[in-house]
Formats: structure tokens, C-alpha cells, sequence
């Protein structure tokens, strides 16, 4: 028979009792709450902000100096959804509730966070107010967002792929004879009108093909050590030929920063097909803006790669008409275009395009208030690649 295992007793100088747990808790409880990962806001009975962790102050651009003391409903009335669910929640003490939204922190940066609402009570349960938590969300948004729509491009390519398949072989046919049209009736000038019209759109066409079919491989990435500043250059040099008098372009680099991972001709055609876009939405009047920053919000481990990758972006912004929020969730969709002349493939392109390098790709907008298109590419590792 095994014999029981023995249990060694803590000597009793090094025990931790009730009371010397309970005193440390009361003298250091500021320093717990100011120390949690997530953002803390406590109320009082009267919905009266007591307490804001330095978390809850990031996300929110509320200090704790001015919230202590006032209504929460007052304080964050920059925030109508916080202000919604705190009140919310006057009429709902006793059950804990946890819900989803988006802050508009400093700097414009938007916050998704989940919210958990609890009440809390003393020792004879009576109601003494609430505690809010806030979960950071945003690292985990844009890879959802991202990894949605790469489900919908790849179901969508590749049915699409198939007909591409089946509809070049007649294409080649058609543009065979009106080659031979072309031949035969050389000496008319409105044939020749014709068949050149016939073999200028099964180009077109053909064109459209290919670029539908590069939806559904993975692209021959050839990465290295990029600096992206050089390639937005070169990308803007490209387009000076659409420079106007009204047409401004504001660049603001962080001259700190380092050399992205990527193909360097897939990354040209990244940011191409997005300042493209850019110029398009302000049809040769307004500003458009280009920024690169170090992503401080996330680090990403992959399996391939030895160490935690850090991210960079690059932010295109126009100051064009904008995007209805129905359309900013399709405009990476194969075909979907919000231009008279669009192809469609073009976003549906860049998108594919930024995955494969293991990035994302954002778009904010607003109808009258112009779009940003934000993509975030890995930082490359000195060294490691």
C-alpha cells in the first residue's frame, strides 16, 4: 500500500493570518486597483465617479482629477456609449452585465473594449454603488475584422477563379476573330472601328481575369529588410503627374522609424493601389496625408518567426467625400466597388496582398469627413529578418 504523501505545515512565523491580509489589502488598495491590466471606474450609490484607474484613463482621455466627485453621466459625455450603459445601469444594481462598444480615445484613436458592469454591496447587501472594468479589445479587433473578410475573398475567389477558367478560353476565340475581321476588312474604316473596339475590351477583360486569379494564390513574397519611407516616396513620385493647385500632400514620418519585413514590389503595390484610391475619392482637390508610426498597441508571435514581432503603419488619408459604414464593411470584397469605372478588385488586391505578409488592413471613415486607410506590416528583426 502506498503510503500518504506528508504534508509539510508552514512555520507559524510565516503564516499569513486573516487580519495581517486583510491590513495589507486596506493599505495598499489603491496601488491594487491602479495595478490591474484593465481599466477600473468605480461609483458610488449616486452614480458619482470615486475612483478611475490610470488604464480607465488611457482608454477614456478622462483624468481621475477631474472625474472624482461627479456624476459619471457628466463625465463622459464625450463618450455616448460609456454614458448609455451608466445609465443604463441605474435602473439595473443588482445584476452584473458585460457588454461590447467603442471609446474614441486621445489623438483620435478608437478603443474597442468590453465593458463589464458589477454591482456592489456591504456587508448587510446593501446597494453601495458599481464597479466598471474595461478590457481592451482593439489587438484583438483588427485580426477579427481582418480574418472575416479573408474568409469571405477566399470563398468568393474561388468560385470566381473557376469561371475565369471556363470564360478565357472563349475569350481567346473571340479575339481571334476579330483579328481576322480586322484583316479582311482593313480597307473599312468603320469595321476596323469595330474590331478594334472588340480587341480593346477582350483585353480589358482578359485583364480582369488575371487579377481575379492572383486572388487565389499566395503571392511570390520575396521579404526583406524595406525602408517604407523610401517606398512611399517613390509611390508619390509615381502620382505627381495628378498634382493640382488644390491637391496637397501632408507627409508626417516618424524619422525613427525602422525597416519594415516585407516584398518590396508587393509593398509598392500595397500603398499604389491605396493612394490611388485616395486621389480618386478627391477627384484633384483636398489633402491627402500620409503617416507612419510604430504600432504601441500590440506585439504578435507568429510560429514561423523566433521573437515577438513588433508593427508598423502607414496610414492613408484623403479628405474626400468618405464611406458609408455599409460600404466599409464590403470595399475588400472581389467586385464590389464604390466607383462609376471600378473594377472592384483593386481593395480585394491589397487586402490579399497585406495578409500574406502577415499584416492587417483598416479602413475608418466617415461620409463627409474623408477615409483613412491604416495597414500594419510586421518590423523586421535586425539580424533574424
Amino acid at each position: 500500500m502506498a503510503r500518504p504523501a506528508k504534508r509539510h505545515r508552514v512555520p507559524p512565523a510565516e503564516e499569513a493570518t486573516p487580519t495581517s491580509a486583510s491590513g495589507f489589502v486596506r493599505e495598499h488598495v489603491d496601488d491594487i486597483m491602479a495595478s490591474l491590466g484593465d481599466g477600473l471606474l468605480l461609483l458610488d450609490a449616486e452614480q458619482q465617479v470615486v475612483f478611475v484607474s490610470p488604464q480607465a484613463e488611457d482608454l477614456t482621455g478622462v483624468s481621475a482629477a477631474h472625474a472624482v466627485g461627479r456624476a459619471a453621466t457628466e463625465v463622459f459625455a464625450a463618450h455616448p456609449w460609456l454614458a448609455d450603459q451608466i445609465h443604463n445601469l441605474a435602473g439595473n444594481r443588482a445584476r452584473r452585465a458585460s457588454e461590447r462598444g467603442e471609446l474614441h480615445a486621445p489623438f483620435g484613436r478608437r478603443c474597442f473594449v468590453r465593458l463589464t458592469m458589477s454591482p456592489l454591496a456591504d456587508a448587510g447587501g446593501q446597494s453601495i454603488g458599481s464597479a466598471l472594468l474595461f478590457h481592451n479589445l482593439t489587438t484583438q479587433q483588427p485580426h477579427t475584422e481582418n480574418a472575416e473578410r479573408r474568409a469571405r475573398v477566399n470563398d468568393l475567389a474561388a468560385v470566381a477563379a473557376g469561371l475565369a477558367h471556363e470564360v478565357k478560353n472563349p475569350l481567346g476565340g473571340i479575339k481571334g476573330a476579330g483579328q481576322l475581321l480586322a484583316e479582311r476588312f482593313a480597307h473599312d474604316a468603320d469595321a476596323s472601328r469595330f474590331t478594334a473596339l472588340i480587341t480593346r475590351e477582350v483585353d480589358r477583360v482578359s485583364a480582369l481575369l488575371d487579377q481575379l486569379l492572383e486572388l487565389t494564390k499566395p503571392p511570390r513574397l520575396r521579404p526583406e529588410a524595406v525602408n517604407v519611407h523610401r517606398v512611399v516616396q517613390e509611390v508619390l513620385l509615381l502620382e505627381q503627374s495628378r498634382a493640382t493647385d488644390a491637391l496637397t500632400v501632408d507627409c508626417r514620418f516618424d524619422p525613427s522609424l525602422p525597416d519594415v519585413w516585407a516584398d518590396e514590389a508587393q509593398l509598392r503595390q500595397i500603398l499604389l493601389n491605396l493612394v490611388k484610391n485616395a486621389l480618386d475619392a478627391m477627384d484633384g482637390s483636398g489633402t491627402l496625408i500620409v503617416t507612419t508610426r510604430i504600432e504601441t498597441d500590440f506585439h504578435v508571435r507568429h510560429v514561423d518567426w523566433e521573437a515577438s514581432r513588433q508593427f508598423l503603419s502607414v496610414e492613408i488619408a484623403d479628405t474626400g467625400p468618405g464611406i458609408p459604414a455599409d460600404d466599409c464593411e464590403r470595399i475588400f470584397t472581389p467586385f464590389y466597388t464604390t466607383k462609376a469605372q471600378g473594377s472592384g478588385l483593386g481593395l480585394a488586391i491589397t487586402h490579399h496582398l497585406v495578409t500574406q505578409h502577415g499584416g492587417l488592413i483598416h479602413v475608418d471613415s466617415e461620409p463627409g469627413h474623408g477615409t483613412r486607410m491604416r495597414i500594419s506590416l510586421p518590423v523586421a528583426i535586425p539580424g533574424k529578418g
